[in-house]
């Protein structure tokens, strides 16, 4: 039985592991924070790039001032300028007043906008004349407005596979521009040894906020959360141990506090098979169909897997004709 009032978790500022992988990440966001340059950041749904965008802003000389973040994929592709931009009172119906856009809040500081490829390519093309010329011009508005931001974006994995060759993700002089330094956060899955470091940190907190004393897992438990996948990565895991926690009724989590999908973890993902000479974008509709079928048409739980938002799953349903 394992308790997490035994160990001191490996951190660094809001990140815990101890993995090769995570030591690596920890020293990119070192590099990162030294040089004022755009960053563009890589990882599957949960794994925790606002963490990082954010640790990279504590550790920049523009610490002192706002990090403004964004996930450009929750909003209507309309309300995406005007989030960023701003607007001016009366220039399109329902502007009843000015209002300051995300980039003149996160003046003097950093902007962080995740899921970056669901932008519309007008916004892109306003984005990357920020970048460019450091101003911006309210929707509505006459004059440019100076704007010294830093920009870190983020998106999932796929959009470094696929930037190359499909420019109807994101254009590829935007994603040169945002990509000037990368960073590549691996999966929960594949982070050796974090998984029962994370569940033991996210135990000893959930007991803090629901005020519970439970004194660690049963090792059935335990084998329950290495064995299993993690499609939702850091985030579904907070989600499972904040259940289990809640329904425990001993002083140890056991596997029948776990979800079934947990305890079942054995019956991993089914293979996806794609013919040699697809196209990318037939392999991508395969993709998408094979998940969504697995999933029984559960789209929320479709886009954690694929490690994009709802939205972003969405315009690639319509994209590929798969409503």
């Amino acid at each position: 039985m394992a308790s997490p009032t035994t160990k001191k978790f490996p951190k660094f500022d809001d990140l815990t592991g101890q993995s090769p992988q995570m030591k690596l990440l920890f020293q990119r966001i070192k590099e990162a924070a030294s040089a004022d340059v755009t960053v563009l950041i890589f990882g599957e749904s949960g794994t925790g790039k606002e963490l990082v965008a954010h640790s990279i802003h504590n550790r920049s000389d523009r610490s002192k001032g706002p990090f403004i973040p964004l996930n450009t994929g929750a909003i209507s592709r309309e309300l995406v300028a005007s989030e960023l931009f701003g607007h001016q009172k009366g220039a399109f119906t329902g502007a009843v007043e000015t209002k300051l856009g995300k980039f003149e809040q996160a003046h003097g500081g950093t902007i962080f906008l995740d899921e970056i490829s669901s932008m519309d390519e007008t916004t892109q093309v306003s984005l990357l004349r920020v970048i460019e010329t450091k101003k911006i011009q309210r929707i509505g508005g006459k004059r440019f407005i100076y704007s010294d931001v830093r920009i870190i974006a983020a998106s999932n994995a796929d959009l470094l596979r696929v930037s190359s060759v499909d420019e109807t993700i994101i254009r590829k002089d935007l994603f040169h521009r945002l990509s000037v330094f990368t960073i590549t956060l691996a999966p929960l899955r594949e982070r050796e040894g974090d998984i029962v470091i994370l569940a033991e940190e996210l135990l000893h907190d959930a007991c803090r906020n629901f005020n519970k004393k439970i004194r660690g897992f049963e090792q059935s438990a335990l084998n329950a959360l290495v064995e299993y996948p993690w499609p939702g990565n850091v985030r579904e895991m907070k989600n499972v141990i904040q259940r289990a926690v809640l329904i425990s009724p001993g002083e140890f989590i056991t596997d029948t506090d776990l979800p079934q999908r947990v305890r079942s973890s054995k019956k991993s993902l089914e293979d996806i098979v794609i013919p040699i000479g697809s196209s990318l974008k037939a392999s991508e509709k395969i993709i998408i169909a094979k998940t969504l079928a697995m999933t029984k048409g559960n789209r929320k739980k479709a886009a954690e897997i694929l490690g994009i938002s709802r939205r972003a799953l969405y315009n690639k349903l319509q994209y590929h004709e798969l409503e």
